[in-house]
């Protein structure tokens, strides 16, 4: 069962690889030589890359082939553009596509370029790092799709955030047309993103802050006070998962139509609000969207912005499972190449072999179910795959070509051919 499962992720993952066109035939070879390199080693050392590679050659000949092409100005861009030009036809109109900040701590770094202060998002703490902007795409059946990760520094020329968000949805937008529902947490509450993203989404969720003015019936109001005449009827249960048990929380939510102006234009949106019935806690959504009655609004709101912290575990995922805060790149250029690879890496993970999670954890042969109950298998199940991947890649050697008067210098085991 382990080679068949083995075979089925070597032909996805060479499929996938192979739509990479608009590279040259070096920066393909060291896309997926990287790609399979971060599955088998599940970090973003070029050294252990390398190494999970088991080429008939010297670590320090492996690595410097690599450094010669993701070192290149351009490698990132070309990854993200042959990225989004694969997996891009695959977001629909109804998917929802999340946005989101993140940081790469270095404390004890001195050396990489274009180290700036950052505040760390774990401990609060400001010290040395990068700011990274994260784009993901997650379907109806809550089916997770990275589509760009970038990192932004103002030592390296970056022009301000607000620019460099913009830089980014435009990016994806760019691919992914109007298909997609944009979601933005409250770092998208000011009036150059507001009208930005208003503005240029099809559709939109902006989460607001409570100080935030709107205009409702011709009257400026803080949305604060607006929510006490918004009738919260619609009640929603949601389960969550703590300390790997389920919790159910009720919230009331509901919504009241608004309007915003940019420029000349009147855009006629909606303030949905949402109160924990428990703690009472009160959130604050601006909508744009097609839905025409308040019911089918709140409910969709409700439902894109409840998503959204699928982000965030995907940021602690890729941080502690890969070791992403402990990468060892000097340039920032290899940095944005690292991250841009990381990005189809997980693309594999989360997406590709999305059909063979369950049989990857039930038939692999390791056993990473803790307690064999059902809604594990339903869970944030992927640091579980990306163990059981890690192992049944780790005997795979990447081969370009076959020659058989060259004997096989790892006899019985599999290899990967890719053309």
């Amino acid at each position: 069962m382990d080679n068949i499962l083995t075979k089925r992720i070597l032909t996805k993952l060479s499929g996938y690889l192979s739509s990479a066109t608009d590279m040259t035939k070096p920066e393909t070879r060291c896309l997926k030589d990287m790609v399979t390199g971060i599955l088998k080693s599940r970090s973003v050392f070029v050294n252990q890359i390398a190494a999970s590679l088991r080429e008939p050659l010297r670590l320090k000949d492996v690595a410097k082939r690599l450094s010669a092409q993701y070192l290149k100005e351009d490698f990132a861009d070309k990854v993200l553009e042959s990225h989004l030009g694969s997996v891009a036809p695959g977001v629909a109109k109804e998917d929802f596509i999340l946005m989101d900040g993140t940081d790469i701590s270095k404390k004890h770094a001195k050396y990489m370029e274009g180290l700036e202060f950052v505040k760390n998002g774990d401990t609060g703490e400001i010290g040395l790092g990068y700011n990274v902007i994260n784009i993901n795409a997650i379907n109806v059946h809550k089916e997770i799709s990275p589509l760009l990760s970038r990192a932004y520094s103002f030592e390296m020329g970056a022009p301000g955030s607000n620019k460099e968000i913009k830089k980014a949805v435009r990016k994806v937008k760019g691919h992914i047309g109007e298909n997609g529902c944009w979601v933005f947490d409250r770092g998208g509450d000011n009036g150059i993103l507001k009208d930005f993203f208003i503005g240029e989404c099809p559709r939109a969720i902006i989460r607001l802050k409570k100080t935030t003015k709107v205009d409702h019936c011709g009257e400026e109001i803080e949305v604060r006070e607006l929510a006490k005449k918004v009738d919260l009827s619609i009640g929603q249960k949601v389960i969550r998962i703590k300390k790997d048990r389920p919790v159910t929380e009720i919230y009331d939510i509901g919504a009241v139509p608004i309007e915003y102006r940019i420029g000349r234009t009147v855009h006629h949106l909606w303030l949905v609000v949402t109160r924990n019935r428990r703690h009472g806690g009160l959130c604050y959504l601006m909508v744009k969207g097609h839905l025409s009655t308040a019911i089918e609004v709140a409910k969709w709101a409700f439902k894109g912005y409840g998503l959204r912290w699928k982000i965030e575990e995907y940021h602690r995922h890729v941080k502690q499972e890969y070791g992403l805060e402990d990468i060892q790149i000097r340039t920032f250029t290899g940095l944005q190449s690292m991250l841009a690879v990381l990005t189809a890496a997980m693309y594999m993970i989360y997406r590709k072999i999305r059909s063979m999670h369950f049989d990857l954890l039930l038939d692999a042969g390791y056993n990473y179910l803790n307690k064999n109950v059902p809604r594990e298998l339903v869970n944030f199940i992927y640091y579980k795959i990306s163990k059981v991947v890690s192992i049944l890649l780790m005997p795979v050697r990447t081969r370009w070509k076959l020659d058989d008067s060259v004997p096989d210098p790892f006899p019985g085991q599999l290899n990967l051919k890719f053309n």
